[in-house]
């Protein structure tokens, strides 16, 4: 059964951001802890899979284009091991297919450089709402 407040963003869970570049890594940590969100990053799938980051996470944003695992496998591998687990894609250059597989999965694509305002206001409503 769900407790009052359940669903209510927990300062406390981190968001996870998985990017291969460590500049967009850095940046997005920045916000996300500007903005009151914990966050742990990782610059490989394989590496946010083997963490104890992927059991507290609240939330995953991950680029599509890693440089072995990419995005949409390790979002397969999430469904698999956290279902509950709300992701946003984000990628450098998104493809009219690349949008069409992250809305089939029911996650939101943004393009880098990703606007701040917007990832915030996206996030702080997956979390509230879950996914799209």
């Amino acid at each position: 059964m769900m407790s009052e407040g359940e669903n209510t963003p927990s300062p406390h869970r981190p968001v996870a951001v998985i990017d291969d570049d460590p500049g967009v890594r850095a940046a997005l940590c920045n916000l996300l802890d500007s903005a009151g969100h914990r966050s742990c990053s990782f610059d490989a799938g394989e590496d946010f899979l083997a963490s104890a980051c992927l059991a507290e996470a609240c939330c995953a944003i991950v680029d599509l284009d890693l440089r072995q695992m990419g995005g949409f496998e390790l979002v397969e591998q999430l469904l698999r091991q956290r279902p509950d687990l709300p992701v946003l894609f984000i990628s450098a250059q998104v493809t009219p297919p690349q949008r069409m597989r992250a809305n089939s999965l029911g996650f939101p694509l943004l393009a880098k450089p990703v606007d701040a305002e917007t990832l915030l206001v996206l996030l702080n409503a997956t979390l509230l709402y879950g996914r799209s």
